[in-house]
């Protein structure tokens, strides 16, 4: 069943596709990164993360053709458990790719910028889910 398109549709439209596809992209910079700095990554680790990571970009054109409630799920949360995954991973874990320890190197800056990226588009994109839940509950 098709959801009602509203006029609180458009404006989450303008704001969620930067947001989105900007995480995406950011997505495949930093798994660059990721494999530059972490040679030993395993191999199916960045082709998993991209298909995981094109889940949201998807919920926008669900958005688009009015169904917010999937849409909504869609864009929420895959970044949701990005988020909480690398919000860990990258600044409260011991490991070699926690922001503050990671050791000196050619990819050090352009990684941790990446990271701190995630964690905003990131916000910015549950927030957007959220608010794609509440366009389908009328609740804008």
């Amino acid at each position: 069943m098709q959801g009602a398109k509203t006029a609180f549709s458009r404006p989450l439209l303008v704001w969620g596709i930067p947001v989105v596809v900007g995480h995406f992209l950011i997505v495949l910079w930093h798994l660059f990164l990721l494999v530059k700095i972490e040679p030993n990554t395993a191999s199916f680790l960045p082709p998993l993360l991209i298909l995981i990571n094109v889940i949201p970009v998807a919920g926008l054109f669900v958005f688009q053709r009015g169904f917010s409630k999937l849409a909504a799920t869609m864009v929420a949360v895959p970044l949701a458990v990005a988020l909480v995954i690398g919000a860990y991973s990258h600044f409260l874990s011991s490991g070699t790719d926690n922001f503050f320890r990671m050791p000196p190197g050619e990819f050090r800056l352009s990684y941790q910028i990446s990271a701190v990226l995630l964690v905003m588009l990131g916000v910015l994109g549950c927030w957007i889910g959220y608010r794609m839940f509440g366009n389908a509950t009328g609740k804008s």
